[in-house]
């Protein structure tokens, strides 16, 4: 018998295979098995995922849960982050008409194309829905970079719905040096797991980028103790010439804060190009 009991969400081990007005059902990310999540994360069904979508809808009627339908904005985490991050940007995001969903996706155990692969599983499931837009941050913008260059045969979403507008904020352009440090030695690339390559040079020069004919902003903002970080790398040999990665077309802001996605203007400026297409 199952009891239904709260959970952490599953930023670690669990991937969000659907969505629906903050339910949402997960795989576990070694087990392959499935669970349905209330919007409290209370765990409601497992087992299969068509078990937990019959659950999900008997739950539709007992919980009067009303339909989405319209617009979602996707969120997606960087590296070793979890949806949570993107607390302060929902708040601002929900003064729109469109649905937000923040997705978890395990980047301690998978490549960003087997986490893109998920997100496609996700979109290809995704109900009621007829544009979608997108907000990543840092590593995220790699998933979504390998999402969009899937064989469009398996994009069956892109038939039901638009792309709309694209934020990436601190996209991956360069290789991370503590990545690009830390994938020298093996029991690193053994502990942080796939995605530590994605992020190194050599990685990073074969990224397929954004397709053509999409509305993108690209926002690059330093936090706080950024700059001491490459003072203490450049002692072991490293160098970086951020000059000669800036592009007209990018914005630039310098950070107040630790944390990225609690700064005021990246959170203003990332609404109002979802919301508008423009800065």
């Amino acid at each position: 018998m199952n009891f239904d009991f709260f959970t952490f969400g599953g930023a670690v081990f669990w991937e969000d295979v659907f969505f629906y007005q903050k339910w949402r059902i997960q795989r576990h990310c070694f087990t392959n098995k499935y669970r349905l999540l209330d919007s409290w994360d209370i765990r409601r069904a497992s087992g299969s995922f068509e078990n937990c979508q019959k659950a999900f809808i008997k739950y539709i009627e007992s919980y009067e849960i009303t339909k989405q339908q319209g617009k979602m904005v996707i969120l997606l985490h960087g590296y070793l982050d979890g949806k949570n991050i993107f607390k302060p940007l929902w708040r601002k995001l929900t003064l729109t008409d469109s649905t937000i969903a923040a997705l978890n996706y395990p980047s301690l155990f998978r490549s960003s194309l087997s986490s893109a692969h998920q997100i496609l599983f996700f979109l290809n499931h995704l109900d009621d829905i007829e544009e979608i837009s997108f907000v990543t941050k840092g590593a995220g913008s790699i998933v979504l970079e390998q999402l969009l260059n899937l064989d469009s045969n398996l994009q069956a979403y892109r038939s039901k719905m638009r792309l709309h507008n694209i934020v990436e904020i601190n996209p991956v352009i360069k290789e991370n040096l503590f990545c690009e440090f830390l994938s020298r030695f093996k029991i690193f690339r053994f502990l942080l797991g796939p995605m530590l390559n994605d992020l190194t040079e050599k990685s990073v020069k074969h990224l397929p980028g954004i397709p053509a004919g999409l509305n993108v902003l690209k926002i690059f903002s330093r936090p706080k103790g950024y700059q001491l970080g490459i003072n203490l790398l450049s002692l072991w040999g490293f160098s970086f010439e951020e000059n000669r990665l800036r592009r007209k077309n990018h914005l630039y802001l310098k950070s107040k804060t630790f944390r990225t996605l609690q700064d005021e203007q990246i959170l203003n400026y990332t609404a109002k190009f979802i919301n508008n297409g423009k800065i």
